[in-house]
């Protein structure tokens, strides 16, 4: 955003990394205050950017943001659980692989037991990100057809998945 006295001239919008043009946005363009701009993923990570705008007629006259900021990449982090997906009767007392696929998550992952849409269980805190873990189901759980599993991100609690339908503990 950026107010101008020559509003009827186009200006050219140009992305600025450490002092030094890095990318033009746009070679030319009408001023009218504003520009949406989407940020390319080939641009390189890091601090230090700035924007300038610039009189297309006068590329001399311009103004620059006054303040740096920083481009990161947002991770596109997925989980999605293969195993109870819905539909499968497992006895109380025996065990069974929890299942589930992921793709760029940092850290370990926690599972937990839903009961009717509720935490009923965690069934471990923390686990390696490796696709699988081996659960005892304990006896004392109450015998119900309406769970499902949660396998969650530690480190980003908004990068989950659950069943995509219920199982049964019998």
């Amino acid at each position: 955003i950026w107010t101008t006295s020559h509003s009827t001239e186009n200006v050219a919008i140009t992305l600025y990394k450490n002092s030094a043009s890095y990318q033009v946005l746009s070679a030319a363009t009408a001023s009218t205050g504003s520009f949406s701009w989407t940020i390319a993923d080939t641009i390189a990570e890091g601090s230090s950017y700035t924007i300038r705008v610039a009189l297309v007629s006068d590329l001399g006259t311009f103004d620059e943001s006054n303040n740096s900021f920083t481009l990161i990449s947002i991770s596109q982090s997925t989980i999605a659980v293969t195993s109870p997906n819905g539909g499968e009767t497992w006895e109380l007392g025996s065990t069974h692989d929890i299942s589930w696929a992921s793709s760029d998550v940092s850290g370990n992952i926690k599972i937990e037991l839903y009961q009717d849409g509720s935490v009923y269980q965690t069934i471990v805190e923390s686990t390696d990100d490796d696709g699988s873990y081996s659960w005892t189901i304990p006896d004392s759980y109450d015998e119900d057809s309406n769970y499902k599993v949660r396998v969650s991100s530690i480190d980003d609690g908004n990068v989950y998945d659950e069943s995509d339908n219920t199982f049964t503990l019998t």
